[in-house]
């Protein structure tokens, strides 16, 4: 981006960087504002003054800023860091005259990489940068309280991401053009919610609905006003039943993990599941074990008699989030777990597990539920054992 003379004459371009107000702008360089001939041989910690106003003080390599320095503009602009070739380059500072500050990485005259810009209004971003727009996995917190975490692509939020409102409203699913558009599910305050389709920001399409906490039930909704009429109704939860995905038990271990706080479901299942047995005090303890990477679940009944149907509560279960931190079962709950068979060194068994929480080193808590699994268990351990280090001080107490 640099003209190069003959002999000892350089020209030095250097960049205007835009200004942003809001959390929409951008951290970029916009245009040429002027090209200068440095008469003279610059050494490392010498300053320039441009004849537009604007200074250089640091080190130079051919008359371009190279290295670190600091870079004053007229209008108020500093930015304290690395060059290279003439152009902000590595890691530096960018301290607007509004009041707003980027922080982070450069390349050839752009934020990117990685970088935080912590606006004058309160509102903070951090996260991945591609030439001067936010670009990759983010977060850009609100003055308000409000939280957006996900993915952004040229300063828009768009691809996965999770919306916590202040109010206590949550939306995790599909972005598009910085509104909810494709799969999501949107959770009330008061735990009311819908599962299913969006379109610019409202729900539109078939989905399910949860008013009160009572039981799903299919809705429609055309660009956010939701249809009662009972005969479209019907026709929605027959497209509704037909186009669900169909979750076929292959043996091992599976399950539905769903968030809470989101109301977002995963489908958990792994090959990768064994019982243990031990007798004490003429008691029987049997373990059902699973582990995969960094998915775990561990249930416990004690007084173990054969199949049938036995209530966990706190210490008996053991399982892993979806980021594998250790989730158990919460205080005064009781999880059902149904034996169908145990014969021929293997174990059979369905089970639910109404409320799990964990510590949260997040913006919520954890907490989740797992509803339709099933395992069939054998009596060897496979050779794939690594669960996490909660995980295994939890299984060495029971032993």
């Amino acid at each position: 981006m640099f003209l190069r003379g003959a002999a000892r004459i350089f020209f030095l371009f250097l960049l205007c960087y835009s200004l942003p107000a809001h959390a929409s702008d951008s951290v970029q360089a916009t245009e040429i504002v002027f090209k200068e001939t440095i008469p003279e041989l610059m050494l490392s910690g010498e300053s320039w003054r441009y004849k537009n106003g604007d200074s250089y003080v640091g080190q130079w390599l051919h008359n371009k800023p190279h290295g670190t320095g600091v870079y004053e503009r007229m209008n108020g602009d500093v930015y304290h860091g690395e060059f290279r070739n003439g152009l902000l380059h590595g890691m530096g500072d960018y301290q607007f005259a509004n009041g707003d500050l980027y922080k982070g990485e450069w390349d050839n005259g752009f934020a990117t990489g990685y970088g935080e810009l912590f606006y004058q209004n309160g509102n903070h971003y951090a996260g991945g940068w591609r030439q001067g727009k936010r670009e990759g996995e983010g977060v850009l917190r609100y003055r308000s309280g409000s939280v957006y975490e996900g993915h952004w692509v040229a300063d828009k939020k768009e691809g996965k991401g999770l919306m916590s409102y202040r109010n206590g409203e949550r939306y995790i699913g599909d972005y598009k053009n910085n509104k909810p558009h494709g799969n999501g599910v949107k959770t009330t305050s008061t735990g009311q919610s819908y599962r299913g389709t969006f379109s610019k920001g409202v729900p539109h399409g078939v989905g399910e609905c949860n008013r009160d906490g009572g039981k799903m039930r299919v809705c429609l909704y055309n660009k956010g006003r939701q249809i009662k009429d009972s005969r479209k109704l019907e026709l929605a939860k027959a497209y509704y039943e037909k186009n669900q995905p169909v979750y076929e038990f292959e043996g091992g271990i599976a399950y539905h993990l769903q968030d809470e706080y989101t109301k977002a479901r995963y489908y958990i299942t792994t090959r990768n599941v064994w019982w243990e047995k031990t007798v004490a005090l003429l008691e029987t303890q049997l373990r059902i074990r699973s582990e995969d990477k960094d998915q775990f679940l561990y249930l416990v009944v004690n007084r173990y008699t054969g199949p049938g149907i036995y209530h966990l509560q706190k210490g008996d279960i053991l399982a892993s989030s979806l980021n594998g931190d250790a989730i158990e079962l919460a205080d005064d709950i009781v999880a059902s777990l149904e034996i169908t068979s145990d014969k021929a060194n293997q174990i059979d068994g369905v089970f639910n597990i109404p409320l799990l929480a964990g510590e949260s080193p997040g913006e919520h808590e954890q907490h989740y539920r797992i509803f339709d699994g099933r395992f069939e268990a054998s009596a060897s351990t496979s050779a794939y054992s690594d669960g996490s280090k909660a995980a295994s001080e939890w299984v060495s107490n029971k032993e």
